[in-house]
């Protein structure tokens, strides 16, 4: 334990400079030696600063803003302990407090410190404030000078950036030195023809060095050029020839504004409803008999306007009574349904033949009467309409003066006839089979009485009737005409050319006396046909392959079809064969014994011997006869082997010879 010399305590306190003893005391003893201790204490006072410190928003102040007296010093948010604050954290309105640091000791006294932070309006981008924009006027005698009076307050709200109006005043200057102050802003003269630039300072109410600089532009909306009187003339087609009829206003609006696509046209019965634009006309039907002129508020984008004066006048028809022009089209789409393209300037030339020369006039087509003379829903393009009424409709027609749009005459003079599309079937494969008659060709299912035209694969024309005949292969063609003119489709009829295979016994090959006899064909020069092959039966089942294979002995046919239809022909071959035994028992089956194939036709002079076993001559056959029936001199002759030596000599003296034995078997 330590103990203080003199002192019962564990904590002295310690004021000034003074001089302590200290002695140690272990297990109840106590040193002999005291050791002397000097303690100093130094004070330190809180430091000076303003006791209210006032910043503005847009200053963005700092801790380390704070104004104040001494050496290092320390902020705080509270008297007492609290948090230590970093010189750069942003000042806000409240309580702060100081303390001064000296060396190593930092005095216990702070001193508050008020902060009010003011109000600033942070300043918008240029490209976020409106231009400020007025239509030009005649108050001052001109409206065409760009010079005209201004309220600059009307941006005030959009440059507070979301502040309260109420805590900020706004001064407007001509100069950027902001010395030229604008005493009445709601009612500022611009004199400048070109933009003019405003320069504006706002104010904090509270503090008036929190100001924020901005500007605004001022722009004089020029006022549209128009033309100011315009009179439009309409044809008195309503049936009641009074002079009286429906105008469509909106005609007008072209004249008015020049041409010019961004001026908007509203019409009204008095200039002063026209200046307020309040009541505004239907433009559309607008009948004379309500007023013969009116008033045009001609706008541009910006609302600034001018007023015309719109005359509306009466012409009377100029075309001969019941003058109409037919125009005829035949049916040329798919659907055969009375609909189809007219191109209605073919009309418009003849009507303007009725009219006098020496008139700027055009012909403009119509569905109904209501629309021509309100000039709406005009059909365009006009080379190319279908027409909406199946087979005929009539159309309504508006012809006027292209200098002034004065109409000249409107009314049904022109009808639109539909004729029918000819409509029939044809086949459109056949074969020609150039070994038979020509194809006949014909019209099938035809909806009418008509003529035709059949052109060859050359395009040269071989029939006017129902049929036509193909003598060769081709693309055939066939066009049908009603009696009012109309083309049908064109139709196509493809033929291909075929023919009767022409096949002899030279163009097949035959290897026989074998265990596989086998017959090919050489199909190579057959003709122009599709061919199919079979045997001995023509109405059997055919094969496309030209090859047959274990074919049994005989004289067999082969049969070669021509799959178009161009007939059947057929060849007798011989397959010759020598069978190994035969059974004379009568049962009709292997009766004789007979060389296969071996006919009058095939091999007609042959000789064919038989043998017994010891080289007698037992029969000599006929190839024309059924065979050797198993007698010899009328006596059965007994169950064996039996030898047989042919010689076959066909038509051309070709000889074949083949020697052998057969068994005569007895059941």
């Amino acid at each position: 334990d330590i103990i203080f010399s003199g002192t019962d305590f564990t904590t002295p306190v310690l004021t000034n400079t003074t001089t302590y003893y200290v002695e140690v005391e272990a297990n109840g003893c106590t040193s002999a030696v005291r050791t002397p201790v000097t303690a100093t204490v130094t004070k330190i006072a809180a430091p000076v600063a303003p006791v209210v410190q006032e910043f503005c928003e847009s200053d963005n102040a700092l801790v380390s803003d704070l104004t104040v007296t001494g050496g290092i010093i320390n902020w705080y948010d509270a008297p007492v302990g609290g948090n230590l604050l970093d010189p750069t954290t942003p000042l806000n309105s409240g309580l702060y407090y100081a303390s001064e640091t000296v060396g190593t000791c930092e005095g216990s006294a702070r001193t508050e410190v008020e902060v009010i932070i003011y109000e600033s309006v942070v300043p918008l981008p240029s490209t976020d404030i409106p231009v400020l924009q007025t239509c030009d006027d005649d108050s001052d005698g001109d409206d065409l000078n760009g010079q005209t009076i201004f309220d600059l307050t009307l941006n005030e709200t959009i440059l507070l950036n979301g502040k309260n109006a109420a805590d900020f005043s706004f001064f407007y200057y001509e100069d950027n030195a902001r010395t030229a102050l604008i005493n009445t802003p709601t009612a500022y003269y611009k004199t400048s023809v070109n933009n003019q630039t405003i320069y504006v300072q706002i104010v904090n109410n509270l503090k008036n060095t929190c100001v924020t600089d901005t500007e605004i532009v001022l722009e004089t909306i020029a006022l549209p050029v128009i033309q100011d009187t315009v009179t439009l003339k309409n044809c008195d087609e309503d049936g009641t020839p009074d002079g009286l009829t429906d105008f469509n206003l909106t005609e007008a609006d072209e004249l008015f504004t020049l041409g010019d696509p961004n001026l908007f046209v509203s019409y009204y019965l008095t200039q002063a409803e026209a200046e307020t634009a309040s009541n505004p006309v239907v433009p559309a039907p607008f009948n004379n008999a309500t007023a013969s002129s009116v008033f045009a508020r001609i706008e541009n984008t910006f609302g600034c306007y001018r007023i015309g004066v719109l005359t509306l006048d009466v012409s009377t028809t100029q075309f001969p009574p019941g003058y109409v022009y037919d125009l005829f089209e035949c049916e040329n789409d798919q659907d055969n349904d009375g609909i189809t393209s007219f191109d209605l300037t073919e009309a418009s030339i003849e009507l303007l033949n009725q009219l006098p020369t020496g008139q700027n006039l055009s012909v403009h087509y119509y569905r109904n009467v209501t629309d021509a003379q309100l000039e709406l829903n005009e059909i365009t393009p006009q080379d190319d309409y279908r027409n909406e009424t199946a087979y005929n409709q009539t159309l309504i027609i508006r012809v006027e003066n292209n200098d002034n749009g004065d109409c000249y005459d409107i009314g049904p003079f022109v009808t639109l006839t539909v004729y029918e599309r000819p409509e029939f079937q044809v086949l459109n494969e056949g074969t020609v089979c150039l070994n038979n008659p020509p194809l006949e060709m014909e019209i099938l299912n035809a909806n009418g009485t008509y003529t035709y035209e059949w052109t060859d694969p050359s395009g040269t024309i071989i029939s006017t009737t129902e049929f036509a005949q193909a003598f060769e292969g081709g693309i055939y063609s066939v066009t049908a005409f009603s009696t009012d003119g109309c083309p049908s489709f064109t139709e196509d009829i493809t033929v291909i050319e075929s023919e009767l295979a022409n096949i002899t016994s030279e163009d097949i090959t035959v290897v026989d006396d074998s265990d596989n006899n086998t017959v090919t064909i050489d199909d190579s020069n057959l003709g122009a046909g599709d061919y199919e092959f079979t045997l001995d039966d023509p109405n059997g089942f055919y094969q496309d392959e030209p090859f047959f294979e274990m074919v049994p002995a005989g004289i067999h046919t082969v049969y070669v079809r021509d799959k178009n239809g161009c007939g059947v022909v057929g060849v007798e071959i011989s397959i010759i064969g020598f069978p190994r035994f035969f059974t004379p028992n009568n049962d009709g089956y292997n009766d004789t014994w007979q060389v296969s194939g071996v006919s009058e036709d095939f091999y007609p002079s042959s000789l064919i011997y038989i043998f017994d076993r010891f080289g007698k001559l037992i029969a000599q056959l006929d190839p024309r006869s059924e065979g050797w029936d198993g007698y010899f001199n009328g006596q059965i002759l007994p169950a064996t082997d039996y030898w047989f030596s042919v010689q076959l000599i066909d038509k051309n003296n070709n000889i074949r010879e083949k020697k052998g034995h057969f068994s005569l078997i007895r059941r």
